[in-house]
């Protein structure tokens, strides 16, 4: 379907939601998939955002979600490389409308959407 089209239809935000639940269930197996309450909570004030129509608020929700992935998602108890994943995920389906694509711009990064090798600190992360 053509961007625009998903667009107009919301189908992208189904699309994440669907990411986040997959990894949601996935940290099942850790117990620690309330962590992804918050996430889900925040893409459905994305969704009704985009369903009244005001894409400035759409805008400001997507990003919020956007930071909450980028800022310290492990002490918000989700493993850096699924906020990564779908931080990711994110900047492949989300219309450059409704979010600010300049956060996937490659030159954040050395090829693609790596934004954390350069500035998301992991404290987890070895070397």
């Amino acid at each position: 379907m053509p961007l625009r089209g998903m667009a107009a239809e919301g189908k992208w935000i189904d699309e994440i939601t669907a990411v986040v639940k997959e990894h949601q269930e996935l940290a099942k197996f850790e117990a620690r998939d309330g962590a992804y309450d918050d996430y889900l909570g925040q893409l459905a004030i994305v969704r009704l955002a985009f369903n009244s129509g005001n894409q400035e608020a759409t805008y400001m929700a997507m990003n919020r979600l956007m930071d909450m992935l980028q800022n310290d998602p492990k002490g918000a108890g989700i493993p850096t490389w699924s906020a990564k994943t779908i931080f990711d995920f994110c900047g492949k389906v989300t219309p450059p409308t409704y979010h600010d694509a300049a956060r996937h711009a490659p030159a954040l990064s050395k090829g693609g959407f790596d934004y954390w090798d350069d500035n998301v600190w992991d404290p987890g992360a070895g070397g």
